[in-house]
């Protein structure tokens, strides 16, 4: 416990008395909560509803910070230890449970590739630091088509933790501060310092948005402004609340003004906002000063509409629910296409919402209120013990899941060997001697995917290297190469590596892949991938990484170029429809001065398209029916920029190189070919898959495998 100096000033008469319920703020939260899980039902609907955890964050910096100068201005202190078992009863129980049910679910219904990834997050949830890892996961390229968690919402409750950990100890050194600087106007110099760190927050948040958004989203430091705003406004009310002046009315219209401009924010913010717009940064000013319009309006008069939607009781429900209901959704969205071995339709979704409104209930009464109320965790000693179990269980859990993703992985990985020698595995069902082989679009011999099956595991004989620019070296003899290839492109080429690198091992090939995540080797600009704009910096790094690209293979002057790249996510001009037009030209540019310095270039067509749908996710679905996650071939194969360059082209010296037969029947494209799993993710090829394309693939550059 921390003793701060008696204040110096009497603190004037308060006209108004503190509030220790807010009817408006559980509104909020109830607001907050709807728009989260219908974001997370129905994202098409609602393409903004993930402002909802902004209003979350706002409420808990307002909460937290009239906590403690509450506590300061009673008792002159500020007990840390009792804080934190407060926080700890109010959080961790309801958090932990649904961490264990989650885990069980995990083992009982998704499939075992998606445990290895759910059993870090877990760890990391339970030791709420589970937004750095979502933080690294998105600036990793290999692993940002990684399918969802049912723990990754955890993310924002991991944010709130962090912030919970040091604000206590910022306001006890901003106490501090007003104690040297100045003898009154302590709550001015808290305003000062919190609006100050708020200030340098919301600023890098502007910048890691515009240069590197994905990881923004999650990182704390981003956030902590959201928060900040919250604790400003409590400040700010205490102090206003201090100087009111008895003598003069308070205006009845700002209120009513603030809360529905406020209202009118956060709504369009939901509806405006989407999954493609650099957030935070100052698009997160719309949701947070909305929210901090509706708190700052206070509890509204009865003559005021908001007044009586405030106080109904389903709303209030709802706040009183809202972080129950928050736990569950997620898992339970994330769990139920693998509990109905189905897509789930309409009233799928409306029954789960009910069930998670229910268990919300039952959590609150059975769980949180318990916690909260149990005599012998009242004291900070016993929480602390409680927590450390609780967190031990989840731990203790996560390596259960560990130990049987390993045994799975040597599963797997025996039956793969063993499918590897039959003549039908893989592409080779659908080659020139796969005729006789039965059932080529049927289940494959593993759901389970291990690190060789990864499009970028580095195989032994493989080196890195960053200078002159990131590249690896592949040479799989200590005899002079036959010849020199390079691999270029983005990460739609390196998951041909597995079928290159076949090849260079049986006829002493060197290998050197040069890649960058969504920047093919082109002079056109790349302007947007999946749908979101790149920045000019993006754009820039791109553009420069071409020309390294293009000096460093006149210095290695390789016998073939390889490259391909995931162009059908990719704008080239600002006109959407001249985009491919644009993106072919400057292919072309690029490949005539490769096969004018002597390079043969061979192009290899993207894969199929998917349809953004994670197909090792639906063969577990429909672990029966593989046909099941086909697609048209009409749909899945469509022209693009790379296959209009090479119809551009003149040079004899550079070909394309089309494999989709090997993917593809007459009429749809496959999940599943000859007992082998096609798609690592949603838009990657498994190395297991992209191996028995090595054949088909040299024959296409020009020559056989002995």
């Amino acid at each position: 416990m921390l003793t701060l100096p008696a204040p110096l000033t009497a603190p004037r008469p308060r006209l108004v008395p503190t509030r220790t319920f807010l009817p408006e703020v559980q509104a909020l939260r109830a607001v907050a909560v709807l728009l989260v899980v219908g974001y997370h039902f129905w994202p098409n609907r609602l393409p903004g509803g993930f402002v909802g955890v902004d209003v979350f964050f706002v409420i808990s910096g307002f909460l937290i910070t009239s906590h403690l100068h509450r506590e300061v201005q009673t008792h002159g202190r500020i007990g840390l230890a009792s804080f934190y078992a407060r926080r700890a009863r109010r959080l961790l129980p309801a958090g932990l449970l649904v961490l264990l049910v989650s885990a069980v679910g995990t083992l009982a219904l998704l499939p075992a590739p998606r445990w290895s990834t759910t059993a870090g997050e877990l760890l990391a949830s339970a030791l709420y630091v589970q937004n750095w890892v979502l933080a690294g996961r998105a600036v990793d390229y290999s692993a940002s088509q990684t399918a969802a968690s049912p723990v990754q919402h955890f993310w924002s409750l991991s944010v709130e933790e962090q912030f919970y950990l040091f604000w206590p100890g910022l306001i006890l050194l901003l106490l501090l501060l007003a104690r040297r600087v100045t003898r009154i106007g302590r709550d001015r110099v808290l305003l000062a310092g919190i609006l100050a760190v708020s200030a340098v927050s919301l600023l890098w948040s502007m910048y890691a948005t515009a240069t590197d958004q994905a990881a923004a989203y999650f990182t704390t430091p981003t956030r902590i402004w959201e928060l900040g705003a919250g604790a400003a406004l409590a400040l700010w009310s205490r102090i206003r609340e201090q100087g009111a002046s008895a003598h003069r009315a308070p205006s009845h219209l700002l209120p009513v003004a603030l809360r529905w401009s406020g209202v009118a924010a956060i709504a369009l913010a939901a509806a405006l906002l989407s999954s493609t717009s650099p957030f935070p940064g100052y698009l997160a000013l719309l949701p947070v000063l909305g929210t901090v319009a509706v708190i700052a309006a206070g509890e509204p008069s009865r003559g005021d509409p908001a007044g009586f939607l405030i106080r109904q009781r389903p709303v209030q429900f709802l706040g009183d629910v809202s972080y129950s209901l928050y736990l569950w959704h997620w898992p339970a969205i994330v769990l139920l296409p693998f509990a109905l071995d189905r897509t789930p339709a309409a009233r799928d979704k409306l029954v789960l919402l009910a069930i998670c409104i229910g268990l919300a209930w039952l959590t609150k009464q059975l769980v949180e209120d318990p916690a909260r109320q149990w005599r012998r965790l009242a004291r900070p000693a016993m929480t602390a013990v409680a927590t450390a179990a609780a967190m031990l269980a989840v731990s203790a859990t996560s390596v259960v899941i560990w130990h049987q993703v390993k045994q799975e992985e040597r599963a797997a990985l025996d039956r793969l060997t063993a499918a590897s020698s039959d003549p039908c595995f893989g592409a080779a069902a659908l080659g020139p001697e796969g005729a006789d082989c039965a059932a080529p679009f049927g289940a494959p011999q593993s759901l389970v995917l291990t690190n060789s099956d990864s499009p970028w595991d580095i195989e032994r004989g493989c080196v890195f290297d960053e200078s002159p620019l990131p590249m690896t070296t592949c040479s799989f003899s200590s005899e002079p190469p036959t010849r020199t290839v390079a691999l270029v492109g983005d990460s739609h080429a390196l998951h041909y590596g597995a079928a290159l690198l076949a090849i260079a091992r049986e006829l002493n090939w060197r290998v050197v892949v040069i890649v960058k995540g969504h920047c093919p080797v082109t002079h056109a600009r790349v302007l947007a991938f999946n749908g979101s704009a790149l920045t000019d910096e993006e754009v820039e790094d791109c553009r420069q990484w071409t020309d390294r690209v293009e000096d460093e293979l006149h210095r290695l002057a390789p016998d073939y170029v390889l490259t391909s790249g995931f162009v059908g996510a990719m704008q080239f001009d600002e006109n959407p429809d001249r985009s491919v037009e644009t993106g072919a030209q400057g292919f072309v540019d690029v490949w005539e001065q490769w096969q004018a310095s002597g390079m043969d270039v061979f192009v290899l067509r993207d894969v199929p398209s998917t349809g953004g749908v994670n197909m090792v996710d639906c063969l577990a679905i429909n672990p029966d029916e593989p046909i099941a996650c086909s697609r048209p071939r009409a749909d899945a194969v469509r022209p693009d920029a790379l296959t209009v360059a090479t119809e551009r082209v003149t040079s004899d010296r550079v070909k394309l190189v089309d494999l989709t037969d090997y993917f593809c029947d007459d009429q749809r494209c496959h999940a599943a070919v000859g007992g082998a799993i096609v798609y690592y993710d949603v838009d990657h090829l498994t190395s297991q898959f992209a191996r028995t394309l090595a054949p088909f693939l040299l024959k296409e550059i020009g020559g056989g495998m002995g």
